[in-house]
């Protein structure tokens, strides 16, 4: 860590910020852990609270362990109202960039990250490390640099925004990474982690497991389930990583019946020749939101869509649907997506 530089930096961001100053600070939508750790890191540095120093998204926290993480360490982010922004004296933004916003945000005074491919010179206080795993390695280095204390609370965010955003230290990792996790690591409290990465399961889904769990069957690699109506979507989530744990499972596809909406999520081990995310966008893409990475994805369809497409909602044939649009595209054929015989609704 080059301490005189983010000495220098620390001494730029604390001038331009008055006493008196309301700041807002603006993440990306769906904010990650990452952004969501360097935010209130960011208001630590400042000597600010949530009253004078709010967090916002324009689009809130979906994915389960994040707001599992939002929950455990009290981190309120909020969809600023048309508007609002205006009235701040000054407006941050962190492991995100102003071009990201386009006609969104008023202004920008200050930005941290470490993305690569933005225009710089937007804001009059930038520190843009493009070589850093994580924007929480910047805020950690700007807090030690400083002497701030690291609460236990603000550790556990940080070390989970790094770990997260660098895939366990295995992806994009740099020195400064690996030096802000080991001094976040003793500060951190891994309770809280390990609930974080395994949000809890309502009991009454201990039902719905052990009837499901009955049917479940690895053909080819595959395992596809359907859940039925769930009360949370990180439930169909939670199902789909631990059915990837099982010997000779190779993809995993389970979806439920969330409010007015089919979810689906498909997990592989990430390699060999299938994307999950390639493969959600072809068979839902054109009936719902659908995409993500390589061993993981998510589509998100209107019941309403998967009805007019397949022709029924009941579970059993919806269940044995998505088995022959998966099955067929482990096989690597091509497939109408014609709908299912209509057996009623």
């Amino acid at each position: 860590m080059d301490q005189l530089f983010t000495k220098q930096k620390v001494k730029e961001l604390r001038a331009l910020v008055g006493d008196g100053d309301r700041v807002a600070i603006v993440l990306q939508d769906d904010p990650d852990p990452d952004a969501m750790s360097s935010a209130i890191a960011l208001r630590t540095l400042l000597g600010r609270n949530k009253l004078t120093t709010p967090i916002f998204a324009f689009k809130p926290v979906t994915r389960p362990e994040n707001r599992t993480m939002m929950h455990l360490l009290e981190i309120e982010v909020a969809e600023p109202a048309p508007g609002e922004l205006d009235g701040f004296d000054k407006i941050a933004m962190v492991d995100v960039e102003p071009p990201y916003f386009e006609a969104k945000l008023p202004r920008a005074d200050i930005v941290i990250d470490h993305h690569p491919g933005y225009q710089t010179g937007l804001a009059p206080f930038e520190d843009i490390r493009v070589g850093y795993g994580a924007t929480a390695t910047i805020m950690t280095e700007y807090l030690v640099s400083a002497g701030e204390r690291i609460s236990e609370r603000l550790a556990t965010a940080l070390l989970y925004g790094i770990r997260s955003d660098t895939l366990a230290l295995s992806r994009r990792v740099t020195e400064a990474d690996i030096e802000a996790f080991t001094h976040l690591y003793p500060l951190a409290n891994y309770n809280l982690l390990r609930q974080i990465d395994r949000p809890e399961l309502p009991v009454s889904f201990a039902r719905v497991l052990a009837r499901v769990m009955r049917r479940m069957e690895v053909r080819n690699g595959l395992v596809v389930i359907h859940l039925g109506a769930v009360e949370r979507d990180d439930l169909i989530v939670q199902m789909a990583d631990f059915c990837l744990q099982f010997e000779g499972v190779e993809m995993v596809a389970v979806s439920g019946k969330l409010e007015k909406n089919l979810v689906i999520a498909v997990r592989t081990h990430g390699i060999g020749r299938i994307s999950a995310g390639d493969t959600v966008k072809r068979l839902f893409g054109e009936i719902g939101s659908a995409g993500g990475h390589r061993n993981m994805a998510k589509a998100v369809i209107p019941l309403i869509a998967w009805r007019q497409r397949e022709g029924t909602t009941r579970d059993k044939l919806v269940e044995a649907r998505l088995q022959a649009l998966f099955a067929a595209a482990v096989a690597g054929g091509e497939d109408s997506a014609a709908p299912v015989a209509r057996n009623g609704a």
